[in-house]
């Protein structure tokens, strides 16, 4: 069985459409757990309301017991992942957030990912963004395939989302769960630690919508660096000495997210700090001046945008 785990934190006006897409699926042995993380809006009664009126549809696809919600005091996206998953009785646990949608086969797909790939450490299934309320693109999935990425450090694949990512309950356990320090970057950070395990195993399929305007998005906030990704560079440190792939494609990562705190007074002194411990070896020269100039880059780069408008 599948666990299907939905974050949810202020989404009532996307929620009802989510929860319809995993209804709506053709694989039926899963269980959803919606994780309602305090939020302060009307998502919990949503939720409670599309429970009883769906009723008679879930007992019809013989899953009338299959959706569960939790409530909890608010403690971030990490945390309700971890009740979820501590909560889940599937072998298979499954991540969609509250404002995302799935094609009909997403989990049909996904079980046929596992039983091919039964080894991988993460699945990851083809992902696209929509704006809220589009009509969702039709995908030529003819020439999808599955197939094991073993050093996705070199091939910069993005199949491994918030929305598109799957591992077993057992695999999430053991590289502890989600860091529930970090509110952005959180899911990178697991994805990284299932990957570093044992690989993954993709499906090319587009399959997961991702909305992006949503309301209450995560992009759409100031995040404090002390709850972003390069904050806890350290974590890595092991990894980072033992793999070079890893190291040259995680410290490209987190320069992209440490430049715009070097514009902020509050933060600028932590974010050169961090910057230090990136090993700019293996990467480009425009990298390191990023990092040790920044003022000078962006002149580089808005040198860089006029001459391409020219």
């Amino acid at each position: 069985m599948i666990s299907v785990v939905i974050p949810l934190y202020n989404k009532a006006q996307s929620i009802v459409h989510t929860l319809d897409s995993v209804l709506a699926q053709t694989y039926n042995d899963y269980e959803v757990i919606i994780v309602n993380d305090g939020s302060i809006d009307h998502s919990q009664q949503v939720v409670e309301q599309w429970l009883v009126s769906s009723l008679a549809l879930r007992a019809h696809h013989s899953i009338d017991s299959s959706f569960r919600l939790i409530n909890k005091p608010n403690g971030g996206v990490s945390s309700a992942r971890n009740a979820g998953i501590l909560a889940a009785k599937g072998e298979y646990v499954a991540f969609l957030d509250g404002d995302d949608l799935w094609d009909s086969t997403y989990l049909e797909e996904l079980a046929a990912l596992i039983k091919e790939y039964p080894e991988a450490g993460i699945y990851g299934i083809g992902n696209c963004m929509v704006k809220d309320g589009a009509s969702l693109p039709k995908m030529d999935n003819t020439k999808a395939q599955h197939r094991m990425v073993n050093n996705p450090w070199k091939e910069n694949l993005y199949f491994w989302t918030g929305s598109s990512s799957s591992s077993s309950r057992a695999n999430l356990i053991k590289v502890g769960l989600f860091d529930e320090r970090m509110e952005y970057g959180e899911d990178l950070d697991m994805w990284y630690r299932l990957l570093l395990l044992g690989g993954g195993a993709i499906s090319t399929k587009v399959l997961a919508y991702y909305v992006q305007d949503a309301e209450n998005r995560a992009m759409h906030k100031v995040i404090s660096l002390e709850k972003h990704i390069p904050y806890y560079i350290d974590k890595y440190a092991e990894a980072r000495a033992l793999n070079a792939d890893f190291r040259r494609y995680f410290d490209q990562e987190m320069v992209g997210r440490l430049y715009p705190y070097m514009f902020d007074k509050h933060y600028r002194k932590q974010a050169k700090a961090l910057s230090k411990k990136i090993d700019y070896s293996q990467l480009k020269f425009t990298m390191w001046l990023r990092m040790v100039w920044p003022e000078i880059y962006r002149i580089y780069e808005k040198i860089k945008q006029r001459k391409a408008s020219e």
